[in-house]
């Protein structure tokens, strides 16, 4: 595990081993279109889907709750938002070059956690890139989406966006309930 996964381990305890699950990691990145971030694979590996402080959910491959999947919550994402920029004109500015963004963490107000994916960059290399709901504001992080959420729940990170939806008693991490009985086959999420 890399460092930044480490901090956050010790700042918000993760689901007990029987909450976590398989990923078909080749599967989704193929579902993607691009490859992911070794971190996050890793952070999904070890938290899984969920939530943290009950404001920030952590989209993953299958197995997750509906609505939750990572490749599935990206469908057309980047073209609604240029849709929607195009009708607003609210586009922030530091999204102006070129580049797209891949949501990787939602809020329970519709503000999004994105990577900042330019041409020719290693997923490794890839900025966090805090949207708010409507869409006309973003804060870029370049850094891993693990280092983001250890120095954001550390309070080493402060976010316009985020940070004053967060707990200040100490943070918790909930996994998301799976479905009994359903199929996770991207088929099946249709």
């Amino acid at each position: 595990m890399a460092m930044p996964l480490d901090r956050l381990l010790q700042i918000v305890v993760p689901p007990s081993i029987a909450a976590r699950h398989h990923r078909d990691w080749a599967a989704a990145e193929e579902r993607l279109g691009r490859p992911l971030p070794q971190d996050y694979k890793d952070l999904i590996d070890v938290y899984g889907g969920g939530s943290f402080d009950g404001h920030v959910g952590l989209l993953a491959p299958p197995p997750t709750r509906v609505g939750s999947d990572l490749a599935e919550y990206n469908d057309g994402y980047m073209d609604d938002l240029t849709n929607l920029w195009a009708i607003t004109e609210n586009r922030p500015a530091s999204l102006a070059g070129e580049g797209l963004l891949v949501v990787w963490a939602d809020t329970i107000d519709a503000d999004s956690l994105n990577w900042l994916v330019k041409p020719g960059q290693s997923p490794q290399d890839w900025a966090v890139a805090v949207l708010d709901a409507d869409l006309g504001e973003c804060e870029l992080y370049p850094m891993t989406c693990a280092e983001f959420l250890a120095g954001l729940f550390s309070e080493e990170i402060t976010s316009r966006i985020l940070s004053h939806h967060l707990s200040s008693e100490g943070h918790t991490f909930r996994s998301y309930p799976l479905n009994q009985g359903q199929s996770f086959s991207p088929s099946s999420q249709r």
